[in-house]
């Protein structure tokens, strides 16, 4: 069996989806990441692999292999941990909810399990909502304009791994959106802006990030 779930990676300020295959078989304990990652994509492994012994999940005489498709995307940055986490927990049976195609994770773990915001966040969540996701797990950053996402995705902010599986499982959120973050005039407004210039029809400037960018901030 092969557990899959999806995380957002990015090209430039273009992003698409990223499916995080795990398959675990015996062996020496260890995790092997292939499809084109980069040399912060492959520390990953450290930090995922100590998050999952915070947790109680062990891996111990098991050898993780990881695949982040499509293969010949070069992927970059810590954005695919929880992703990985996720998969793994699933492929050892540990998740009980349902993770369909229209869910992503987005974040960074620390050793002990907490979820951490990544380089990126905003444009993974602008190319989340433009590619059509319904739901993304990402961490507290309070730079996201949350508010500008509600009515096309549902956002699942969480500060720890087990807030992952709580919500998964239909239990209450411990980590509500914080409206303080969702209220900041500033930078509520230029993500906004931002937002709605990237979904207009942009056709002519296909391939053209930073022209793209700075017509949508002056929007």
């Amino acid at each position: 069996m092969t557990a899959i779930v999806s995380s957002i990676g990015l090209k430039g300020l273009s992003g698409y989806v990223v499916q995080v295959e795990v398959h675990i078989s015996s062996g020496t304990e260890s995790m092997v990441i292939v499809g084109l990652p980069d040399a912060s994509v492959k520390e990953s492994k450290e930090r995922v692999l100590s998050a999952l012994h915070s947790f109680d999940c062990d891996v111990t005489d098991e050898k993780i292999v990881v695949n982040l498709s499509p293969a010949e995307q070069k992927k970059n940055g810590p954005l695919f941990d929880l992703a990985m986490a996720v998969a793994v927990l699933k492929e050892k049976g540990q998740v009980k909810g349902v993770v369909d195609e229209g869910t992503a994770f987005i974040g960074a773990l620390s050793l002990d399990g907490s979820v951490r915001t990544v380089s990126g966040l905003l444009p993974a969540l602008i190319s989340a909502k433009s590619l059509g996701l319904k739901r993304v797990f990402l961490p507290v950053d309070p730079l996201i304009p949350y508010q500008a996402f509600q009515d096309s995705m549902e956002l699942v902010v969480v500060r720890h791994l087990q807030d992952v599986l709580n919500h998964l499982e239909g239990k209450p959120s411990l980590t509500p959106i914080p409206v303080e973050m969702m209220t900041s005039t500033e930078v509520y407004g230029r993500a906004g802006r931002w937002i709605s210039g990237i979904l207009l029809d942009m056709s002519g400037l296909s391939g053209r990030f930073w022209l793209r960018l700075a017509g949508s901030i002056m929007c």
